[in-house]
């Protein structure tokens, strides 16, 4: 009895480290809509970007490709929206831009620099400075993701 409670705790232990590291049953993460259209690509960009296009289906080929993809960006920025009665910042909009280039296998331009913005309010505590600042980059790693998929499904529309 007491190896068996023992062997559910182990089961019960591995399975949140899975889940918690990350792992998923079934193979990777699609990301963006219509994934069965995918393409041969070759992408100028971060790491970052070229692993999201990966596991949306993409193949990349730097010497043999349909699409040729130019991202620049992206580009964080950080605005105040709002002022206390004693002039300090309070609530802030978080804007993060990419600047996306496509292009044929021929060379031909089919998206010229075409700029992407998603933006979000936040509001500053100024209690607590260093949860705030972690907070901040939370809000522009989703904001850049969000525009990872436009990105894709751009790419998408065009197959």
């Amino acid at each position: 009895m007491k190896i068996l409670k023992k062997n559910y705790y182990i089961i019960f232990i591995l399975s949140m480290f899975l889940s918690g590291c990350g792992y998923k049953l079934g193979g990777l993460e699609v990301i963006g809509e219509n994934s069965s259209k995918t393409a041969t690509i070759k992408i100028i960009s971060t790491k970052k970007i070229i692993q999201k296009f990966k596991s949306s289906g993409f193949e990349i080929n730097q010497d043999k490709f349909e699409y040729l993809i130019k991202v620049e960006g992206p580009f964080n920025n950080k605005e105040t929206s709002s002022v206390t009665s004693s002039a300090n910042d309070k609530e802030f909009t978080l804007t993060a831009t990419v600047i996306i280039s496509i292009y044929n296998a021929a060379g031909e331009q089919i998206i010229d620099r075409k700029i992407l913005s998603k933006s979000r309010d936040y509001d500053f505590s100024s209690l607590n400075i260093n949860s705030s600042e972690s907070e901040e980059k939370i809000i522009f790693e989703d904001l850049e993701k969000v525009l990872y998929v436009e990105i894709i499904n751009i790419l998408r529309s065009l197959l």
